[in-house]
């Protein structure tokens, strides 16, 4: 004897047997379905990236132009279907471009590029149509010419430390090429920014420059800049000063006499430095002619070697006597 309940259960089973059956019948109709739609040939519009090719010889594109068109296409729904998924990149060549006259355009018939950008696809394709029916394009002459290198590096030493002579960068400047228009308003080119924190010791580093337009090249992407850090130690001199261009007629009394000179030099060059080294003057005719109640004492000699040279006081106090 079979109970209710077994029955149900037995029934259960079998309609989701069969459900699945359907589910899958239902799939293989709707794949082989599918197939079918996609093997038949379609005309629909495709969009294409262009790169061109063949610039004329000594021309350079001055302006950026169309990047993209539109294909009118006849092919397969399998093909039409990948060309949907994945925008393609084709080959468009400017060995053919006419002159327009009176200016500096160029223009290319894309109907005249139809059997040039078939054969770049597949062969089940053809291309009926191309929008839009003309490319413009603005080729200028180009041109070269030097120009300086911005630097942007910014050093923190570690204390007691410092350069001993100025960064040199390797090189200062570059060629640029590119066209006359983008070429003319560039009068140099900037580097990344680079940081450099506890520096002790001598460096060398490449940057990497920044080009200002896509439509021009560097004769070099980077630059070397070098530096030499060394200890450094400061010293300091009490040095007397000479007063310039003070009229004959008159005699001067200032205070103070002497002054004191701070300078910074690396600890290997600090005995090589002396008061001898250096020389201080005070130009009288330079306070007068600015209405200054003060002289200012100047260093015009010291040595190469030095960095971070002040002088204290920065005023001198003057009484002149007729």
């Amino acid at each position: 004897m079979i109970h209710k309940k077994d029955k149900n259960s037995t029934d259960s089973v079998v309609n989701k047997k069969r459900l699945r059956v359907f589910l899958l019948f239902l799939l293989l109709s709707l794949i082989f379905w599918m197939l079918i739609k996609l093997s038949k040939n379609y005309i629909s519009d495709v969009e294409i990236n262009l790169a061109y090719t063949d610039i004329p010889q000594n021309k350079l594109l001055q302006n950026i132009p169309d990047q993209k068109i539109n294909l009118t296409v006849k092919t397969i729904g399998f093909k039409l279907l990948s060309y949907g998924l994945k925008t393609r990149t084709l080959n468009y060549s400017l060995n053919d471009i006419e002159h327009k006259k009176k200016s500096d355009l160029y223009f290319s018939l894309t109907k005249s590029k139809i059997n040039f950008l078939q054969a770049q696809l597949s062969a089940e394709t053809t291309v009926l149509k191309v929008k839009p029916d003309t490319l413009f394009f603005d080729l200028g002459v180009k041109k070269s010419k030097k120009v300086k290198v911005i630097s942007h590096v910014n050093l923190e030493f570690k204390p007691g430390f410092n350069l001993t002579k100025e960064k040199v960068f390797t090189p200062s400047n570059i060629t640029i090429s590119g066209p006359k228009k983008a070429i003319d308003s560039i009068d140099e080119v900037h580097t990344e920014i680079l940081e450099m924190k506890d520096v002790f010791e001598p460096f060398e580093r490449k940057i990497k420059l920044i080009n200002p337009s896509k439509s021009i090249s560097l004769s070099t992407e980077e630059i070397t800049v070098k530096g030499k850090v060394e200890k450094i130690t400061q010293g300091t001199f009490i040095l007397p000063y000479r007063i310039i261009n003070l009229p004959k007629k008159y005699l001067i009394s200032t205070y103070p006499k002497e002054v004191k000179v701070v300078f910074q030099v690396a600890l290997n060059d600090y005995n090589n430095i002396s008061e001898n080294s250096f020389k201080i003057q005070c130009d009288y005719k330079h306070s007068e002619d600015n209405n200054l109640e003060y002289l200012i004492p100047k260093i015009v000699e010291k040595p190469d070697v030095l960095f971070d040279v002040k002088v204290i006081p920065n005023k001198i106090d003057y009484l002149i006597k007729k």
